[in-house]
């Protein structure tokens, strides 16, 4: 009886610090998003150039280099994190809709854990 407290004390607190650390990444993968769709030079502190360059409209050729981000055009779906100790995978769907364009694309981000904050080495994603 001891034992099977124990296990599922074990299994209770494994569960509560994997949906913990999903917070964590959906709340970073979220950041990701915005700063990779903005266009904010400090990028890097979020992501390598390759998911840089997989996200911003611009680099992908979607828009003209005058493009202006506009976060109330912009929306990011349900977080989808699956994680193993300092890296994961997020899916998530974003949207950006504004006068001049406008997508709804699901993307797949390959993140891994530096200096306390997720960043992402890779973004793939599917038209």
């Amino acid at each position: 009886m001891k034992g099977k407290r124990l296990a599922l004390s074990l299994i209770i607190v494994f569960v509560a610090a994997y949906a913990a650390f999903g917070v964590w990444i959906a709340h970073d993968t979220k950041r990701i998003l915005v700063k990779a769709m903005s266009g904010d030079s400090d990028y890097t502190d979020y992501m390598n150039e390759a998911a840089y360059d997989a996200i911003h409209p611009v680099r992908r050729g979607m828009t003209k280099a005058d493009y202006s981000y506009d976060p109330s055009a912009h929306d990011i779906s349900f977080v989808f994190p699956l994680h193993f100790f300092g890296v994961s995978r997020a899916f998530v769907t974003q949207q950006y809709t504004d006068e001049h364009f406008g997508f709804r694309e699901p993307v797949r981000l390959t993140l891994q854990l530096k200096s306390g904050r997720w960043y992402a080495t890779g973004a793939s994603i599917q038209s």
